[in-house]
C-alpha cells in the first residue's frame, strides 16, 4: 500500500510495479557502474521507462567522469538542485573542449567557480573571447592562488599568462605550504628566489618529517628563521614526534601576538586539543591562554574556543565577567539547539557567579528553550525542571502527499533509490532537500521517511534542519520496535544508545567494523553470545536487528552493572571501552562520588567523540521518556548524571 501511495503521488499515471521495476534496473545498473561496465549500464538505462531513473544512471556515470561536455551541460541544466553536483561539475571540467562556445562555458560556471586548472583556463578563454580580459586575468590569478594544479596545468598557466602571474608566485607557494601540498610546493621552487627556496624546503621537510630537517632549518636565512609558517611546521613536527610539551610551549609563545601566528585558522584545530590537554593537567592559566588567544573571528573553531575560554575563566580562574564575554561571543556564533542550550546554561552560571540572579534567570530561560540538548536540559532544571510539551512528538504535520516537493525530481530520485535498496542514497537526496526546507516541509518529508520505516533517514532530515534551529521531535527522536524489545535495559536507554550509534539503521557498519543497530564489534558480540548461550553469527549481527539488540543490550546491561548503574560511566565505556572509563576514574575522580562535579567530569573526558557521545545519549533519555509515555515531564538530567 505504501509503495502505491508513494508512486501515485509523484506520478499519477505510474504503477507501483513499474517503479519497482525501474528500481531493480537501477540496482543492476549501479552494480555494473561499480564494475565500470558502462556498455551494460547504458543497456540497462535504455530499458528504463522513467526519465528520473535514467537521470540517476546519468548522474552516476557523469560523477565517474564518463561523459562528454554536452552531457554535463545538459544534466546540470535539468537537475541543478540535485546533490553531489560539486563532484559532477569537477569531472565535467575535464571535458570542456578548447575554444568552445564562450556563452555556454560562462553559463556552466555561473553559480560555481572552476575547481580545476583546466576549468579555470577554459573560463578565462571564454572571457577573453568576449573581450573581457580583466575578468579573464582575475580568474587566472584566483586559480593560481587557490587551486591544486598538476604539472601540465601549471605549465599551461605559466606559458599563457606569464606577465599576469609573475608577481603571484610567492603567494601561490605560501598557500601551498600552509595547505601542506608539498609536491606542488616543490614544483614552485624554481619560480622563487634562493632565500624563499631554502625556507620552503625547510617547511616541506618538516611537513614530511624528513630525517635532515635540522640541516634544512639551519640553511634558512636568519631574517626568515621566525617565519610564522616555519614555526607552524616545527609545531606540527613536534606533534608528529610525540613531543607534546614542546609543541604546547611553541603555540603558547606564538599566541602572545596574533601576527606571529601567520594564518591563525590553521592553528585552531590543534589549539583546542592543547587547551583541553592543559585543562586536564590542571594548568588552567595556560589552558585559558591557549583557548582565548586564537586570533580567529568566525567558524566552528572560533565558537568552540570562545566557549572553552569562558568555561575555563568561570570554573577555574574565578573570572565570571570575562567568562560571560566569551559565552556571549559563543552565542552569537551558533544556531543549533545543542549550542544554544549550552550558551544559555553557561551564561546563567556566569551571571550567578556575579550575583546577578535576574540576568541568570533570563539566560536559563533562553537555554531551556532547547530541551533536546544536554545543557538546555540543565538550564531547564535551574528553572525547576520546566516542561516542554513539544517533546512528546505529537506535533500535527500536513500530509506529505500534499507537499509541493513531491513533484521535484530530487524527491523522485530519492524514492527510486529506495526501491533499488540504496538507502544511503535515499538519505543523501532527502537530506539535501532538507537543506533549504522550512519546518513544515521538513516535517512532511521526515514523516514520509518514518512511514517508509527508514528512521535513520528521518533523523538525518531532522539533524539537517536542526543546524538552523528547527527542532522536529518526532523524526529527531524516532521510536522503533527497539523501545519495547525485551532486555535488561530500559527502553529509553536502548533507544538513546541505538540512535547515537547507528541513527537506528539496522544495517549500519562503521569503518572500525562495528555492526548493526547498536554498533556491536564482532569480537565483543562473540564474547557476549557465549555468555548468554546463543550461537554467534557475523551475518546476523549486521542484518538481524533483534539479534544485534540482544547482544548490544546485554553488553550495555553488563556495563551498567559494573558501574553500579552509572549512565555516565556505562555510556563512556560503551563508546570508548570500559578500560578507558576505568582509567578516567583514576585520572579525574569517580563521577559517582558527591565530591566530584559530574558536569566538569564529562567535560574532562579526553576523547572528543566520547565526550559528545555521553552528552548526546544522556540528553536523549529525557526526550525518549516523553516520546514513549506520550507526555513531557519535568527535566531531571542531573538525576541521570548522578546515577550510580
Amino acid at each position: 500500500m505504501l509503495a502505491c501511495a508513494i508512486v501515485c503521488t509523484y506520478n499519477t499515471i505510474a504503477l507501483a510495479d513499474t517503479t519497482e521495476r525501474n528500481g531493480q534496473l537501477l540496482a543492476d545498473a549501479l552494480i555494473s557502474a561499480a564494475q565500470k561496465d558502462w556498455e551494460q549500464v547504458d543497456t540497462l538505462r535504455q530499458s528504463m521507462d522513467d526519465p528520473v531513473a535514467k537521470d540517476i544512471v546519468e548522474w552516476q556515470r557523469l560523477r565517474a567522469g564518463e561523459g562528454g561536455w554536452d552531457d554535463y551541460q545538459n544534466f546540470v541544466a535539468r537537475n541543478g538542485d540535485w546533490p553531489g553536483l560539486k563532484l559532477l561539475r569537477r569531472k565535467g571540467e575535464a571535458s570542456i573542449p578548447h575554444r568552445d562556445s564562450p556563452t555556454q562555458i560562462r553559463s556552466f560556471f555561473e553559480t560555481e567557480l572552476p575547481q580545476t586548472g583546466k576549468g579555470a583556463l577554459r573560463l578565462a578563454e571564454a572571457y577573453a573571447a568576449q573581450e573581457n580580459n580583466d575578468a579573464a586575468h582575475r580568474e587566472i590569478v584566483r586559480a593560481w592562488l587557490d587551486l591544486s594544479l598538476n604539472g601540465e596545468e601549471q605549465e599551461a598557466f605559466l606559458s599563457r599568462y606569464p606577465s599576469v602571474l609573475k608577481s603571484k608566485h610567492l603567494d601561490r607557494l605560501e598557500n601551498l605550504l600552509w595547505k601542506g601540498w608539498t609536491n606542488e610546493a616543490t614544483a614552485m621552487l624554481p619560480l622563487v628566489g634562493a632565500d624563499m627556496q631554502k625556507l620552503a624546503k625547510a617547511r616541506i621537510g618538516l611537513r614530511r618529517v624528513d630525517k635532515n630537517v635540522d640541516t634544512l632549518i639551519a640553511a634558512v636565512p636568519a631574517r626568515l628563521q621566525n617565519d610564522a609558517g616555519l614555526t607552524f611546521e616545527r609545531f606540527l613536527w613536534r606533534i608528529a614526534k610525540g613531543r607534546w610539551d614542546d609543541a604546547q610551549q611553541m603555540i603558547l609563545e606564538q599566541s602572545k601576538d596574533p601576527k606571529k601566528l601567520g594564518r591563525a585558522e590553521e592553528w585552531t584545530p590543534r589549539r583546542r586539543g592543547f587547551a583541553r590537554r592543559a585543562m586536564r593537567s590542571g594548568d588552567h592559566a595556560a589552558a585559558y591562554v591557549l583557548a582565548s588567544n586564537h586570533g580567529v573571528f568566525t567558524g566552528d573553531d572560533y565558537a568552540d574556543l570562545e566557549w572553552l575560554s569562558g568555561y575555563l575563566a568561570l570554573r577555574f580562574l574565578n573570572s565570571p565577567q570575562k567568562a560571560l564575554q566569551h559565552f556571549n561571543n559563543f552565542q552569537t556564533a551558533v544556531a543549533s539547539p545543542i549550542s544554544l542550550g549550552r550558551a544559555g546554561y553557561w551564561k546563567g552560571r556566569a551571571y550567578e557567579a556575579m550575583g546577578d540572579y535576574d540576568a541568570a534567570l533570563v539566560a536559563y530561560e533562553a537555554g531551556a528553550k532547547h530541551q533536546t540538548s544536554y545543557y538546555g536540559q540543565l538550564a531547564a532544571e535551574k528553572l525547576g525542571g520546566a516542561i516542554d510539551d513539544s517533546l512528546s512528538g505529537k506535533e500535527t504535520v500536513p500530509d506529505w502527499r500534499d507537499a509541493p516537493f513531491v513533484k521535484s525530481t530530487t524527491f523522485q530520485a530519492g524514492l527510486i533509490f529506495h526501491y533499488a535498496d540504496h538507502q544511503n542514497r535515499l538519505r543523501q537526496f532527502f537530506m539535501h532537500m532538507a537543506e533549504t526546507m522550512d519546518a513544515t516541509e521538513a516535517a512532511q518529508l521526515a514523516d514520509l521517511a518514518l512511514e517508509m520505516d527508514r528512521p535513520f533517514v528521518a533523523i538525518g532530515i531532522a539533524k539537517e534542519v536542526a543546524k538552523r534551529g528547527i527542532v522536529l521531535p518526532r523524526p529527531y527522536f524516532p521510536v522503533t520496535d527497539l523501545a519495547s524489545f525485551t532486555s535488561k535495559v530500559d527502553g529509553e536507554v536502548a533507544m538513546s544508545i541505538a540512535r547515537r550509534e547507528s541513527e537506528l539503521d539496522p544495517y549500519a557498519q562503521s569503518h572500525a567494523g562495528a555492526r548493526g543497530l547498536m554498533q556491536v564489534m564482532p569480537g565483543t558480540a562473540k564474547l557476549v553470545a557465549g555468555e548468554i548461550g546463543i550461537d554467534y553469527s557475523t551475518q546476523k549481527l549486521g542484518q538481524d536487528w533483534q539479534y544485534n539488540a540482544t547482544l548490544g543490550t546485554h553488553y550495555l546491561a553488563g556495563l551498567l552493572e559494573k558501574y553500579n548503574g552509572s549512565y555516565v560511566l556505562a555510556f563512556a565505556g560503551y563508546n570508548a571501552g570500559p578500560h578507558r572509563a576505568d582509567a578516567w576514574i583514576k585520572e579525574y575522580g569517580d563521577p559517582r562520588n558527591e565530591d566530584v562535579d559530574v558536569v566538569d567530569w564529562v567535560e574532562h573526558i579526553p576523547y572528543t567523540e566520547t565526550r559528545n557521545y555521553v552528552m548526546r545519549v544522556i540528553e536523549s533519555l529525557h526526550v525518549y521518556r516523553a516520546r514513549l509515555t506520550g507526555s513531557s515531564t519535568p527535566v531531571a538530567l542531573s538525576v541521570d548524571l548522578a546515577k550510580g
